[in-house]
């Protein structure tokens, strides 16, 4: 795994430098930015996928289309769409949702304080997807309705920030 300089940002979202993503996520002092996208189409579906069990975080654990971190200079609106591609093979246009601050200090986990930016996308078809083996062990359409059902038989869990934010769309959108 490959280091990432980061843009450091203040307790008001403003860069007011850089700092190494291992460094960010040791000190929960240091704030920095992620980026979340979700993906639905049409037909009432969502695009999760699966993490790769090699990843340190949440190995195997099913979570929204698309996540990661803006590099130094990289603005959220392009590090969303370039993650979606990295990790899945495929683009779309994103529509900014929300901005939201956590903070994540468990023993034995990363330690770290973050921006996270959220998009979601509504298309109508079925992209082909390539996935990034090293990030994404697998991904698959879920109908929203069928979202408690997948959770019972797959890790995908609704305590889960990232099923949050999912959750907080559909109300919004009305999608359930």
């Amino acid at each position: 795994m490959t280091d990432e300089l980061l843009d450091q940002v203040d307790k008001n979202d403003i860069v007011i430098g850089t700092v190494w993503k291992s460094e960010a996520h040791k000190n929960i002092k240091i704030i920095h930015r992620e980026v979340a996208g979700v993906v639905f189409n049409n037909k009432g579906e969502v695009l999760l996928q699966q993490r790769s069990f090699d990843k340190k975080n949440d190995p195997g654990v099913w979570k929204i289309t698309a996540a990661g971190h803006p590099v130094a200079g990289e603005s959220p609106a392009i590090a969303i769409s370039r993650e979606l591609n990295e990790e899945l093979g495929f683009d779309t246009e994103f529509i900014f949702f929300n901005k939201s601050y956590l903070e994540h200090n468990k023993v034995g986990e990363n330690c770290e304080a973050r921006f996270v930016w959220v998009y979601y996308s509504i298309i109508n078809y079925y992209p082909k997807l390539v996935l990034q083996t090293s990030e994404v062990n697998d991904a698959k359409w879920v109908k929203l309705t069928d979202l408690e059902e997948f959770s019972k038989n797959n890790n995908f869990r609704f305590e889960d920030n990232s099923t949050k934010m999912l959750i907080e769309i559909c109300k919004k959108l009305k999608m359930l």
